[in-house]
């Protein structure tokens, strides 16, 4: 028996009992209350049937590599690609940077550079005159969250204004000529079903619980921003009162648990949940507050080395001054099949006609849209578990950056061009199974 097997098992055999009952729970009364929830915002409606011939479709998608070079700088490559049944537009960025990031801050950096690139090459699109709809692999919402703050990278440090002034002008664009844009993740690790249907079902529980909707509110979004203060503020309650359930609410809040668990736990059909209309999360408007308070002041606090050149200022007070405008997102998960995985699909709200924005909208409003024609654009692209779009899988297997064209092509040319051995000791070209 291997080394460690013996207490492997053990350690397993321990904490059985509550890793089945986190996995998969119907048994504690929160539990009882959200499946209730849910069977209500549980859409039973499988995919219509339709063909990938009723659609124009433009597919974006990107990819990255970096490496930590021998002299502690990040040498990376990011590329993107927009395709459609024409044509096929690209765009690359290759740099060598230094940053006081951490490791995990500099790859969040370059990740956000991917869906940069992903924006511009839709805008190369739409300007050389695409007029369909536009498919993104990933969130839509997520792309607006992101807050404008200073990188560490030296020479790239007020990207993320870049990022925003492309993102706007993208979206703008879209809106302008009636393009519709959807981004569509697989198991994406949101939560923010799991928190309409914990709010609902606190809002429906109001005179169990004792509390007024505006304290009740207050209280469950604490549980999402600052656990420390939600915990005091609900034993200051419960020294008054026996609050029922709303601690298990608070718990389960606290969990943050994702959607698509919730919907494998409950769902015993294909549909979808009902839409959504998201807004800012409670961080990012106290950043849009400040944007809107005093803009100067927030790009010099949020962009200290960038600010010393006056130029910057006045850019990126143009950029910073619009980006309370972005939209607000109608946001759903979709089961195609009961034994596949959920989709999570973002749309802008004004495809909808749906005018409000990000800074509006507090917790995840339902709202009435119609969504038959998303439907059908997403069964014509589904391929089975494998495939769950097959625009998305064209796009994503010509734009992949595989390891060993990056090692075997991309590095040494660096290394050409630049006249450095950039790969520390021991860094291996060839990876070894």
């Amino acid at each position: 028996m291997p080394g460690f097997l013996e207490s492997y098992i053990k350690e397993l055999n321990s904490k059985s009992k509550r890793i089945r009952d986190e996995y998969c729970t119907k048994s504690s009364k929160v539990a009882l209350e959200l499946e209730k929830a849910f069977e209500k915002f549980w859409m039973n409606k499988g995919l219509p049937n339709s063909s990938p011939s009723e659609f124009s479709v433009l597919a974006v998608d990107s990819s990255s590599r970096h490496i930590v070079t021998s002299n502690g700088g990040i040498f990376y490559v990011v590329r993107a690609l927009a395709l459609s049944k024409e044509r096929k537009y690209k765009e690359l960025v290759a740099d060598f940077d230094f940053t006081s990031d951490s490791s995990y801050d500099a790859a969040h950096i370059i990740h956000r550079k991917m869906e940069w690139l992903e924006h511009k090459v839709a805008l190369q699109a739409m300007k050389d005159g695409f007029d369909g709809y536009i498919l993104f692999d990933g969130s839509i919402y997520g792309r607006l969250a992101h807050i404008p703050i200073e990188t560490g990278y030296v020479n790239d440090r007020a990207f993320m204004l870049k990022y925003f002034e492309t993102v706007m002008e993208l979206l703008e664009t879209c809106r302008e000529e009636n393009i519709p844009i959807i981004g569509i993740s697989k198991e994406s690790r949101t939560a923010f079903f799991r928190e309409f249907l914990i709010k609902t079902i606190a809002s429906e529980m109001r005179d169990e619980i004792g509390l007024s909707a505006e304290k009740l509110e207050k209280l469950l979004s604490l549980a999402i921003d600052n656990r420390r203060i939600a915990v005091k503020e609900l034993e200051k309650i419960e020294r008054e009162r026996d609050v029922g359930i709303l601690r298990d609410l608070i718990e389960e809040l606290f969990a943050r648990r994702p959607d698509f668990q919730l919907i494998l736990s409950y769902a015993e059909t294909a549909g979808y949940t009902m839409p959504l209309m998201l807004g800012a999360s409670i961080r990012w408007k106290r950043f849009y507050e400040r944007m809107v308070r005093d803009p100067e002041s927030f790009v010099r606090s949020n962009f200290p080395v960038s600010s010393r050149d006056r130029n910057f200022v006045e850019w990126a007070l143009r950029v910073v001054e619009n980006i309370p405008n972005l939209p607000a997102i109608v946001s759903f998960h979709l089961l195609p099949v009961i034994n596949d995985t959920p989709m999570r699909i973002d749309i802008p709200a004004w495809v909808f006609g749906i005018e409000e924005r990000l800074s509006e909208v507090g917790w995840p409003e339902a709202v009435n849209v119609d969504i038959d024609r998303i439907l059908k654009l997403i069964s014509a692209g589904y391929c089975g578990l494998e495939n769950y779009n097959v625009w998305l899988k064209a796009v994503d297997d010509e734009v992949k950056l595989r390891r060993d064209v990056f090692e075997n092509l991309y590095l040494p040319k660096f290394e050409e061009i630049v006249g450095r051995f950039a790969t520390p000791r021991g860094y291996r070209r060839v990876r070894f199974p």
